[in-house]
């Protein structure tokens, strides 16, 4: 039941994340900024989930449950559209914060929960918005009630996902964890800094380059700062905590989140949920940290390939990818919990990484790619090297990582 109901706190996190307002900015363009990308939703996620992992660890698990069960709340309230416009984007980063953070301590170190959590949240992030997309469209029955007020946009198909799994999530941890007495944590300063410093540090490189987007060079700096960031962060957290922060960001380097689907149907979907599953079940029996990495430097190397020329088939690196991540992912648990809630947020904070990987596939025909790149658009070949360089940096960093003394700075 444990493992059960961090399963669904993760899916409740990743289709927030998926669906929800969480890349919108947080702050009115009347406090001066041109690109309010530096305070996100997801940004804001990211921090709270350092917060709330703090908070809970030090408050016991009892107080964690009712913390995720607030959150869970908070999400019904905003999927429901009672609390519209820019209250509800804070209330959807805040909830999803906390319940993640929460989570995160109840999970403890116990490596299936830390599994469960891990890996149902990245599925959700990635699939959610296609399942919406394909239930808006089916023929099947619709979703529908009354809705009040011009701001309470609420998507009925979004809405009905997010309040079972919500529920589902409350129900469970609750029943899981209702006798929980493991004694509080101390979590040190030092965690609690890098749980807020990343994503702060990974929001002001997005808004530099989203600033000068006209600069190839100012993209590819602000790439290298945030590797340098992670790299930082993970020789900060304790013993080998910060190798789950590494493998994440060179995962998302390789295009974890930009891998496109082969069709957009009920069966790509479902594929793509079973590859993440899949790559995790094999690490959780055969966990071998390297295998991943050189696997995701075997892919970048295949992408750069593409980009010079040579014809390859584009549907396996496609399906690599998610398989090898969740595997990566898996093989770098179990950490301490507090590392888990900062950990498994990289992804979604640092984003420059996810380009990377689409560009390997040609010329960017969307609208916002050429927003985002401006006039000056890295070539594909410039992306993959930049992408294999990442993946190199990071491995390299794992490796010195798990040399290090089993003690290292606490």
């Amino acid at each position: 039941m444990k493992v059960l109901s961090m399963i669904l706190a993760g899916l409740s996190v990743g289709y927030s994340i998926s669906v929800m307002a969480l890349q919108d900015p947080l702050l009115s363009r009347g406090f001066g900024f041109e690109a309010t990308t530096v305070v996100d939703g997801v940004l804001v996620l990211a921090v709270t989930a350092a917060l709330s992992a703090v908070a809970s660890g030090r408050w016991g698990d009892r107080a964690a449950v009712w913390i995720a069960v607030a959150a869970l709340l908070g999400i019904v309230f905003d999927s429901l559209g009672m609390t519209p416009g820019l209250l509800g984007d804070w209330v959807a980063a805040l909830g999803g914060g906390a319940l993640l953070g929460a989570a995160a301590t109840l999970a403890g170190t116990h490596r299936r929960a830390q599994v469960a959590l891990a890996v149902g949240l990245l599925v959700a992030a990635r699939v959610g918005a296609e399942l919406v997309t394909l239930l808006a469209s089916s023929s099947g029955p619709r979703f529908a009630w009354e809705v009040a007020g011009p701001e309470d946009a609420v998507v009925p198909q979004t809405a009905a996902i997010a309040v079972a799994l919500a529920v589902l999530a409350a129900l469970f941890l609750v029943a899981g964890y209702r006798t929980a007495s493991v004694a509080t944590s101390q979590v040190s300063t030092r965690i609690l800094t890098v749980g807020i410093a990343l994503p702060l540090v990974a929001g002001g490189f997005g808004w530099w380059a989203g600033e000068y987007r006209d600069s190839t060079l100012v993209w590819f700096l602000a790439l290298a700062g945030l590797t340098i960031a992670a790299l930082v962060a993970a020789w900060f957290l304790p013993k080998r905590a910060g190798s789950l922060i590494l493998v994440l960001f060179a995962s998302w380097a390789a295009g974890v989140s930009s891998f496109d689907f082969a069709d957009r149907s009920y069966t790509s979907v479902g594929l793509a949920v079973l590859l993440f599953v899949a790559g995790g079940l094999i690490a959780y029996r055969f966990p071998q940290i390297y295998l991943g990495l050189l696997a995701l430097l075997v892919i970048a190397a295949v992408n750069l390939a593409q980009t010079l020329g040579v014809v390859l088939p584009v549907s396996i690196q496609q399906w690599a990818v998610p398989f090898v991540a969740a595997y990566l992912l898996v093989s770098a648990l179990p950490t301490e919990p507090t590392s888990l809630a900062i950990g498994v947020t990289v992804p979604f904070t640092m984003v420059l990484t996810v380009t990377i990987y689409g560009g390997s596939y040609g010329p960017l025909d969307s609208a916002d790619d050429f927003e985002f790149f401006g006039s000056s658009q890295p070539s594909a070949t410039a992306l993959s090297v930049g992408g294999l360089v990442v993946l190199l940096v990071c491995a390299v960093g794992v490796w010195l990582l798990r040399r290090r003394s089993p003690t290292g700075p606490v």
